[in-house]
């Protein structure tokens, strides 16, 4: 059995990973910036954190009290969801004491992947399983999602037939 969310976490974390890699690359100026807003004791260490933003393609600005302008962000970034995103990763920029830009690159692309993915309940097509499937065999890890639960399991017959207690 495959859990087809994990599936697809795996493969756009592998994604996403690669693509945080390159933030200079892939960052878009928006027309509209987005605005967040954050407590004033949130602020003021957001204030001194706003580099690291950068460094994964996030161009976060102060806007004056509580208030932050995202003026710039990686155009990859699922439609939708990209206020999301960011309030995610602000949240744990404040959380940690010391920040390691490759902690924040994983943390990033697993935030990115989980919300591009396939979600839990959603039907898809047996050529896009297929697809999932292909995409997933190319995958260096291809048997946890980021977040570390399995994405494939597996009943021998004789599993089977004991969940039926036809067999004890």
């Amino acid at each position: 059995m495959i859990d087809q969310h994990a599936a697809h976490e795996r493969v756009n974390y592998e994604y996403y990973y690669e693509k945080f890699g390159h933030p200079a690359d892939a960052s878009q100026e928006l027309l509209l910036p987005i605005t967040l807003e954050f407590t004033p004791s949130d602020s003021e260490k957001l204030k001194e954190r706003l580099s690291w933003f950068e460094k994964v393609g996030v161009i976060l600005e102060h806007f004056g009290g509580g208030t932050f302008r995202v003026v710039s962000h990686p155009y990859w970034f699922p439609g939708g969801e990209e206020a999301s995103i960011i309030e995610e990763m602000a949240e744990w920029v404040l959380s940690e004491r010391a920040i390691d830009l490759s902690k924040l690159r994983e943390k990033s692309s697993t935030l990115v992947s989980c919300k591009a993915s396939i979600k839990a309940n959603q039907k898809i097509t047996a050529e896009e399983a297929d697809t999932l499937l292909q995409r997933l065999a190319a995958c260096k890890q291809p048997y946890t999602c980021p977040h570390g639960r399995p994405i494939i399991i597996s009943f021998s017959n004789y599993d089977l037939e004991k969940l039926f207690k036809r067999v004890m």
